[in-house]
């Protein structure tokens, strides 16, 4: 079985802060200012990645990784 992706690339990055604000330090290594733009309401994941020629996959892939590591020390 599969896990489910908490975020995915076609979230824009204004949800993804929103729901997720532990994650906007990756974003920004990743997308730069794109976290603070006022098209981050609009601008999907994976936009920002092709506007910055970056591999969304391994963005997605890193903020999911991290959530799922915050979670698992949570448990603890």
């Amino acid at each position: 079985m599969t896990k489910a992706l908490k975020i995915t690339k076609n979230m824009t990055i204004a949800q993804v802060i929103y729901d997720y604000p532990e994650t906007e330090e990756i974003l920004q290594k990743h997308l730069g200012h794109c976290t603070t733009c006022p098209a981050a309401s609009m601008e999907t994941i994976a936009l920002g990645a092709h506007l910055h020629e970056k591999d969304v996959t391994e963005i997605v892939k890193e903020l999911n990784e991290f959530l799922d590591k915050k979670a698992n020390e949570e448990k603890k």
